[in-house]
């Protein structure tokens, strides 16, 4: 792509043999476009006039003009002569990129430390294992950027027009219009990566804003903003179009998850390596009084989560007559709940333990894909995959294909937000990538890999995705934000802050007791001092030892109370 603007320049637009000039001119432009680029038409003696502005703010009138600032400023970036392929004009010079375990802005990441000489547990006395267990599986660790990657995408906005960009099934510039009911044109314009750009004022509006520039009050800006290519496609066509796309399931056989064949090389509890028991069911590894043993028991031993929730012995498998809770995912034999004279809720098919779980349940789903004013051009939204992977495909969605498509463009959105603050992170034995199993609650026979709970809490500002977070709640004791990022240009804004806020209040409003969050050392202080977390002491941690929670090896577990309302 970026020969496309060499070329452009060089030969004056003419195309190559075989190369129209209109697809030379798209690709020039695309490729400006992606690496931070603004364009827009100005009015100049009664016509419109195209503008190239670079991502230092200089205003180009031509494309050749901007096709040689970029090759003049990219040239320079890199301190010599000639073309940098795919490096933006803005960039500094190369360099290692730097990690650390914590930019100011999302203090809730753990990096990746060098692991502890540890031996893998062993059969004896003390420590022991399954007969089939062969490897030692290593807990899940992170990097995150200090820097941005070598290009400049973390500079363009994340919109939908922008995705849309991104995944070709919109043009930059491609002429729109919002219709009316009848489906004639009340206004028109084109398309840029921040929003429409009105061909009456030259203004760029997000999409909300252009369909009440147009005087419409229908609130479906995404469904009345038509392409006018004569396709008669609107903007939520083309979210399905990509949203469909990506929905193909590979036929390759997948890894069977349910027993990864090892165990854990730390403890789950504290986190630190030794002589470890190891759970018969999944790789949960533990010391011995951690989980309040005096001693290793004989024969087969399951870890509390792999546990009845009543009874806390034998284990609860797919073969057993168990229930399992919608919110919190604890499990109880039937025979067990029967005990309960006043159990009312067993034998229901969306089964919850508890009242509590129930109108948690129903109160995330109610929050769920509807948008909450928390500032000035600040919107906070809550998302819940419903298209998440289980293994066996993927589930229809109950809203509607547009509803669907809006929400998957989302969380394809907030995935990206989160590429671009982290390194690639994948689970060492599925190889899957972990960020975007819990972006999109996929699903897992292994408890550990089961990220079906999760919902993903978004702050836009002007339909621009700056920060996210992941959340998880293990009905009204407790709640897990495991990861939050925040885009490189717009932190020390308080987004962080902002997103971290609402989701405290919508919490405490469903009755959790208390947020918690894994942290590495070098930012126990900010979340401390800023947020107001706390440590969590071995104790306090042990009776959580029935969730599931996703740490990170390294990371020390902060706590916050919330003020219930309930």
């Amino acid at each position: 792509m970026a020969d496309a603007v060499f070329n452009w320049y060089k030969n004056g637009g003419t195309a190559e043999p075989g190369t129209k000039r209109s697809e030379t001119t798209l690709q020039a432009k695309k490729h400006l476009s992606s690496m931070g680029w603004v364009f827009w038409y100005a009015q100049k003696n009664g016509r419109q006039e195209l503008r190239y502005q670079s991502p230092q703010g200089k205003v180009y009138y031509t494309l050749k003009a901007a096709c040689k600032g970029y090759i003049d400023e990219t040239s320079g970036a890199e301190g010599g002569g000639g073309m940098a392929v795919a490096v933006a004009a803005d960039l500094e010079p190369k360099k290692p990129l730097k990690r650390k375990s914590l930019t100011q802005e999302n203090p809730a990441f753990p990096k990746s430390l060098p692991l502890k000489s540890l031996q893998p547990p062993k059969r004896g006395k003390k420590v022991r294992k399954q007969e089939n267990q062969a490897k030692v599986i290593k807990r899940a660790s992170i990097r995150i950027r200090e820097d941005p990657v070598p290009n400049s995408s973390h500079r363009n906005p994340r919109t939908v027009l922008s995705w849309l960009i991104d995944n070709n099934a919109v043009s930059i510039l491609a002429k729109v219009y919002y219709r009316n009911k009848a489906g004639n044109p009340l206004m028109r314009g084109r398309i840029t990566r921040t929003g429409i750009q009105c061909d009456c004022c030259f203004r760029v509006f997000a999409l909300t804003a252009f369909e009440a520039h147009a005087g419409s009050t229908n609130h479906r800006p995404a469904a009345n903003i038509i392409l006018d290519d004569g396709s008669g496609r609107s903007l939520s066509d083309c979210q399905r179009q990509v949203h469909d796309s990506m929905m193909t399931i590979p036929t390759s056989a997948k890894k069977d998850d349910l027993n990864p064949h090892g165990s854990d090389d730390v403890c789950s509890a504290c986190c630190d390596g030794g002589e470890l028991i190891c759970c018969d069911r999944c790789p949960s590894a533990f010391h011995v009084n951690c989980v309040g043993l005096k001693e290793v028991p004989d024969g087969d031993w399951f870890c509390p989560s792999c546990c009845c929730g009543i009874c806390c012995i034998g284990t609860v498998s797919d073969d057993d007559n168990f229930l399992a809770c919608q919110q919190c995912e604890c499990k109880f034999h039937i025979g067990c709940l029967k005990l309960k004279e006043s159990n009312e809720l067993a034998g229901k098919n969306n089964w919850f333990c508890s009242h509590s779980c129930e109108n948690i349940f129903s109160g995330l789903r109610n929050l769920t894909g509807k948008p909450i004013l928390v500032g000035n051009n600040l919107t906070w939204t809550l998302l819940k995959s419903k298209a998440s992977s289980n293994g066996d495909g993927y589930t229809d969605c109950p809203d509607g294909l547009d509803s669907c498509a809006e929400n998957h463009r989302k969380l394809n959105i907030a995935l990206d937000v989160m590429h671009e603050c982290f390194e690639p992170s994948k689970d060492s034995y599925t190889g899957r990538d972990l960020v975007k199993a819990v972006i999109f609650s996929q699903g897992s026979k292994l408890k550990r890999l089961n990220f079906k709970g999760f919902y993903i809490a978004v702050l836009e500002e002007n339909d621009d995705l700056v920060s996210v977070a992941t959340i998880r709640v293990h009905g009204d004791i407790v709640a897990e934000m495991s990861l939050v990022a925040t885009r490189f240009s717009h932190r020390r804004r308080g987004m962080c802050r902002a997103l971290v806020d609402e989701l405290e209040k919508n919490l405490a409003k469903l009755g959790v007791q208390k947020l918690i969050l894994p942290a590495v050392p070098a930012a126990v202080d900010t979340w401390v001092n800023g947020f107001r977390f706390s440590h969590m002491t071995g104790d306090e941690r042990s009776k959580l030892l029935q969730y599931t929670l996703l740490d990170f090896q390294g990371s020390i577990m902060c706590q916050k109370p919330l003020k219930t309302e309930l």
